[in-house]
């Protein structure tokens, strides 16, 4: 028996009709299609990338030639309308198996999203495993948020939330996420902090700077319109690359702006041009 480039088993010679299936327990199995619905194959998870998932074969019915291998099924990770993590399996003829992580999932130290779940050893006792996401944050319209792990792949898990904070305070230098995900059957609110560092970009847009493992460095990148405020404050209304708000804003200290060099002294040049189109004054 093998494993095709297409996630079908062969055996010998001939394509085994199945379906891959999660199990609760997370176990792998691919069950043949039938009234019996027999299991030709079962794994436990071991790991993942941006377009795999990798499992060591346990047993079999039909012969024990993979028996202790590890396989990797090739498809596309997204989140479902329950902010769960999805697996598509790609399969012949354009055909995907769903393969759902149905436990919790939060962010490791490096703002990397990963998956931890209860596996049962050789011995009966039970460890903790962890699936580790490697990707990149994004807020896109809609004020979906987004990580992206290949885009080329369309690799993206978009969850269905809202900003926790419509105002944020670029100082604190953090961007809240609140979601419902459902956990074991269960729905549950959750917030994910990333935190980074608010900048105005050379064309006065906003970035948010998000540090990842090995000194990556990730930019979410935003348009903005400004306006200045009491207390020497500078807010900008976010919008998302194609120009639509997000309804989001980040309020800016002089004191921040005025260590931002050329972003900043153009930024002045523009509030005092439309104050003074206004009317208005505006204390430095």
């Amino acid at each position: 028996m093998r494993l095709t480039a297409l996630n079908d088993l062969v055996h010998p010679g001939e394509r085994v009709d199945g379906t891959w299936v999660l199990t609760p327990r997370h176990v792998l199995q691919y069950r043949c299609r039938g009234p019996d619905e027999t299991v030709a194959l079962t794994g436990d998870l071991v790991g993942t990338d941006a377009t795999g998932l990798t499992f060591q074969v346990t047993g079999q019915q039909a012969g024990e030639d993979l028996v202790g291998h590890t396989l990797t099924l090739r498809g596309r990770w997204q989140a479902d309308a329950r902010n769960r993590l999805t697996f598509l399996v790609e399969r012949e003829g354009g055909r995907h198996d769903r393969l759902t992580l149905r436990g919790g999932w939060d962010l490791g130290p490096h703002h990397e999203l990963r998956y931890q779940y209860q596996q049962e050893g050789p011995d009966g006792r039970h460890r903790t495993q962890t699936l580790t996401f490697a990707g990149t944050w994004d807020l896109a319209a809609r004020r979906q948020l987004t990580y992206t792990l290949d885009a080329a792949s369309d690799s993206t898990f978009r969850f269905r939330g809202t900003i926790q904070t419509p105002s944020i305070l670029a100082k604190t230098g953090e961007l809240r996420y609140q979601l419902g995900v459902e956990v074991a059957g269960r729905r549950r609110v959750q917030t994910l902090t990333v935190f980074g560092v608010w900048r105005l970009s050379r064309t006065l847009g906003v970035t948010f700077e998000v540090p990842y493992a090995g000194g990556r460095v990730g930019t979410m990148t935003f348009g903005a319109s400004y306006r200045a405020g009491d207390g020497g404050t500078v807010t900008a209304a976010l919008t998302a690359r194609d120009g639509r708000p997000l309804g989001v804003e980040v309020v800016f200290s002089w004191e921040i702006l005025r260590g931002q060099g050329e972003a900043f002294v153009r930024l002045r040049r523009a509030l005092d041009e439309t104050a003074v189109e206004g009317g208005v004054r505006v204390r430095w």
